[in-house]
C-alpha cells in the first residue's frame, strides 16, 4: 500500500509506530510505580478546542476514557510551501504529547512522575520514528529542527484553549514548537 505524503497522515503513522518499542513507568494511586510497555498512544490533529473537545467526548464514555493518555497532538492548520521543486511541501508544525497528571503534585513529583517516567521515553521515540520515516528529509546529520519545552503549569492551572476553555482534567505535556518537516517527493518507482 502507498504511504500518504500528507503531514497529518505522517504523523498519524510515526505516532503509531512511537508506541513500539518503548517503555514507560506508571505510577498507581497507591504510589506504587511499575514498568510497562507503552500503550497504545492517543492522535488527535485539530486546533486546541478540537482537541479539548475529543477529550472530553472520551472521557464520557467508559470504552474510551482510558484511552484519551498518553496523546500526541498535531495543532492544525498550519501552512506548506508546496513551491519547492526538492519537496513535496515543507512545514513548521506545533506538537504536544500529554499524559494525565494530578493538581496535588509538587513539580519534583511531576518532573519524575510524568516528565521521567512517561513523556520523555515517549518525546524520544517520537524522534526516532520522525527519522526513521523515510518520507521526511531531516538533512544527513539527523537533526530533527524543533524547540522543546516542559510545561509543569498544566497540570497545576489547567490547560486552556485559546478561547479560555480549560481542559477537564490536568496534564503534563511537552510542547514541540518549530518542528520543520521536509516532505520528499514520491518516488517514480
Amino acid at each position: 500500500m502507498k504511504k500518504s505524503r500528507e503531514i497529518i497522515e505522517i504523523i498519524g503513522d510515526v505516532v503509531k509506530a512511537t508506541a513500539d518499542g518503548c517503555n514507560i513507568v506508571v505510577t498507581h494511586r497507591d504510589g506504587i510505580s511499575e514498568a510497562i510497555a507503552c500503550p497504545q498512544i492517543n492522535y488527535i490533529f485539530g486546533n486546541a478546542q478540537y482537541v479539548k473537545d475529543q477529550l472530553d467526548a472520551m472521557s464520557k464514555a467508559v470504552t474510551t476514557n482510558d484511552m484519551k493518555f498518553p496523546l500526541i497532538a498535531l495543532f492544525c492548520p498550519f501552512k506548506e510551501q508546496r513551491n519547492v521543486p526538492e519537496y513535496f511541501s515543507k512545514a513548521t508544525v506545533q506538537i504536544l504529547i500529554a499524559c494525565s497528571s494530578n493538581k496535588e503534585l509538587s513539580n519534583e513529583e511531576r518532573l519524575a512522575i510524568s516528565f521521567q517516567n512517561i513523556l520523555r521515553p515517549i518525546y524520544e521515540r517520537l524522534k526516532a520514528e520522525l527519522l526513521a520515516d523515510g518520507r521526511i528529509d531531516f538533512g544527513y546529520n539527523d537533526l530533527i529542527p524543533h524547540e522543546y519545552s516542559e510545561n509543569y503549569s498544566y497540570g497545576r492551572y489547567g490547560a486552556h484553549t485559546g478561547t479560555g476553555d480549560a481542559l477537564s482534567e490536568p496534564i503534563d505535556a511537552i510542547n514541540i514548537s518549530n518542528l520543520e518537516l521536509k516532505i520528499k517527493n514520491p518516488s517514480c518507482r
